[in-house]
Parts: C-alpha cells; structure tokens; sequence
C-alpha cells in the first residue's frame, strides 16, 4: 500500500439502512456529514480547488444532488451547471462489506466508491493522451489528491477502508500502489495481462480488453473484464490480509497460470 496517500489523510445492506435511520446523520449532506462549504473547505486543505482552477476551472462551485434516501451525488462545476462546465463528480456512500479473504469474513465499515469522475471538459485529447475506456475529456491529473481526501473521509468517519469496483481494467492497473486485490488471482491477472501485452500502452491494452479482442491462450476464450473488490485498507487487520507469504504465492501462481494473445485482425478493425 502506498504510504503517501495512506499519511496524507457490495452493496447497501438492511443493517446500513437500519443504521441511517436511526444515526444523526442528514441526508441533505454529503454522506451525511458535510454541507456545501465543509466540502469547499476539503477541497481546499487537499489542494483540489487549486489544481481544478489551474486547469481552467476559475470559477468553481459545488452542488449536493440527491440521488436516493442517504446518497448523493458531489458536483464540481466551473461557472454554470451544465454538462460542458462538469469537471468532476464523486458518488460515494458508507457500506459494510465482508468477504472471505478479508478478516475472516467480518462485516466491515467502508467508504465505497460508487463512481469518481475527474476530467477536463476544456482540454482535448491527444497522441501523447488518448481517451481511455469511458473517458469524454481527458484527465486532471489529481487522482493521489481525490484519494487523499477519500481517506481523509474514510478516518474520519472510523471506518475500515476504501472500497472499489473498478469498471475497466486500467483503473484497476493504475490502483496496484494504493489498492489491494480481495481476490489475489484477479491482481495475477491484471499483472499477466500487462506482462503478455508490454508493447501496448495502457490506454490500447484497456480498450483491447473493452472492445473483446484479448484472447485466453489457453482457452481460446475471448477474456472479459469483471470487475471485482479492490480495498485500500486503514484497519491494520485488513492490511495484514494482503501481505502474507499465502497472498503473494497465489497471485504468483495466477501469473504464471494466465497467458494471453492479442486478435490483431480484430483489434485493428475496431480500433482506429
């Protein structure tokens, strides 16, 4: 895990409901707790309010949106709130989340992530930065800041972690410093995948696996993307789960288990 993001700062079940109904908490805040200048104000202590006006933000404003009873949506606009003026959103909402490589099992208090957009509606792509799977605009370049502040919210609030799901495989390779795989053999995968296909930038090797052309060469099996529990722990007990002679073994394993071809034919086709 990285220290530097750690210094600096599933899915809803009856007993989270239960939980909210009866906590302190107002749903007209963000995850219960902060209103919209509390929220200003993190974002200037994490440096994000800089960085977005930097990067042609110069009038940033926030909006709370209600999306369900107890979740909102985080908005950060530049002028007006419109789709063109969105520089970033953050959904995120407390769970509890067990698994079996996890505390064996136990029900544990997390921040999930539910979807974090940072992107730059003013900034256009290039050679040098071509769009990724699920991208509109190119980046900001604050995501060590975004999970600075997420485990800033996660302490402060006592829970165990931050919890993801990363929709494609580039935010699960970009996460192996701060994340640890619940599932060792998905981070042997991952690991493989970038090992068999080195010759792909990161943004051609997620749009092969996106657009189905990465092939199992075992199997002859078109390999697809799943999306599982990645966790960046603050518990010491979950930090210990991913570091163990065991852990480290089964994803060696997976490694040397996984190979995979590239459909050239295909990828050539789709991917232009």
């Amino acid at each position: 895990m990285s220290e530097e993001i750690d210094q600096a700062a599933a899915s809803l079940s009856n007993n989270d409901i239960l939980a909210q109904l009866t906590d302190d908490k107002s749903p007209a805040l963000w995850l219960g707790h902060y209103s919209e200048n509390d929220v200003l104000h993190l974002l200037e202590k994490f440096a994000i309010l800089p960085a977005l006006k930097a990067k042609g933000c110069s009038f940033p404003f926030i909006i709370i949106e209600p999306l369900e009873a107890f979740a909102q949506a985080l908005k950060i606009f530049n002028a007006a709130a419109s789709a063109e003026n969105l520089f970033a959103e953050f959904r995120l909402r407390e769970v509890s989340f067990s698994h079996p490589n996890l505390v064996a099992g136990a029900s544990l208090p997390m921040l999930k992530i539910e979807w974090l957009m940072l992107q730059n509606p003013a900034a256009a792509f290039s050679a040098e930065r071509p769009p990724m799977p699920g991208q509109r605009h190119p980046g900001l370049g604050i995501g060590k800041r975004a999970l600075q502040l997420l485990v800033h919210l996660a302490r402060q609030n006592h829970l165990s972690g931050v919890l993801n799901f990363p929709e494609f495989f580039h935010n699960a390779y970009l996460y192996l410093d701060y994340f640890g795989y619940c599932n060792p053999k998905l981070k042997g995968v991952v690991l493989a995948l970038r090992r068999d296909f080195y010759q792909l930038s990161l943004a051609e090797l997620s749009w092969a696996i996106y657009l189905g052309c990465i092939i199992e060469a075992h199997t002859g099996k078109t390999y697809e993307w799943q999306a599982d529990a990645l966790v960046l722990p603050l518990d010491e007990k979950i930090k210990q789960c991913f570091s163990p002679p065991e852990y480290e073994q089964v994803v060696f394993q997976a490694m040397a288990d996984s190979a995979f071809v590239l459909n050239r034919k295909k990828f050539e086709k789709v991917f232009s």
